[in-house]
């Protein structure tokens, strides 16, 4: 009895650091992905965003270099860009900065707990327990991304509808002319890099294990 209690203690720690450790997957792989200014820098260059906002790119850059100084840092408290924003649209971007705070949270509290367990993973040369629960969880990530790529406009709706209790992200262009300088193509291009880089931390971790079993 006390064997198979130890058993089902040790399972349910396993389970729990899996999770803590695709968390961490998640979360390093947003903030990567929100902090990666060239990725809307090469939007600009080619869609011509500055003239769509009557500025010049490099203004643009500088405005949306300061939109990412509020959502990142807890101690900015206000927004001021210089375009005209309405207070639905200011309230969606305090909402947003509340996700990114979230996000950091989630990071710091995984990362430590992830690397450390890893590194005893690494040590005994056990990565080959990683292959089954990641190759699954890429199955999960296929899935997603397929709906993602088969209908984008849904799948945008969708995931905002999950994330907000408002409406407040639905930007009325006269309101709030930001919106103008947001194309969807770029939200699907920030939700590609960050399910490439998902995926590359599990595939690496799937090649890994594959190694230590040889």
């Amino acid at each position: 009895m006390s064997g198979s209690l130890k058993i089902n203690k040790e399972g349910l720690i396993w389970l729990l650091w899996l999770i803590c450790l695709f968390l961490f997957f998640i979360s390093i792989s947003i903030t990567v992905t929100i902090n990666f200014v060239p990725l809307y820098h090469v939007f600009v260059i080619q869609e011509h965003l500055g003239a769509r906002a009557g500025m010049s790119n490099a203004k643009l850059m500088n405005e949306y270099r300061t939109l990412l100084h509020f959502l990142n840092y807890p101690w900015i408290s206000e927004l001021h860009l210089a375009f005209p924003m309405s207070y639905n649209g200011l309230q969606h971007f305090y909402d947003v900065k509340n996700l990114f705070l979230v996000n950091y949270l989630v990071l710091l509290i995984t990362a430590p707990l992830s690397c450390f367990r890893l590194s005893t993973i690494w040590k005994k040369k056990q990565q080959w327990r990683l292959i089954a629960p990641f190759q699954n969880f890429i199955l999960i990530i296929v899935g997603v991304v397929i709906l993602m790529f088969l209908n984008f406009n849904a799948f945008f709706v969708s995931f905002h509808e999950l994330l907000f209790r408002n409406s407040d992200w639905i930007f009325d262009p006269q309101l709030d002319p930001i919106i103008n300088v947001l194309p969807d193509t770029f939200f699907l291009s920030c939700f590609g890099l960050f399910f490439l880089l998902l995926l590359s931390f599990l595939t690496a971790g799937i090649i890994s294990g594959k190694r230590s079993l040889k």
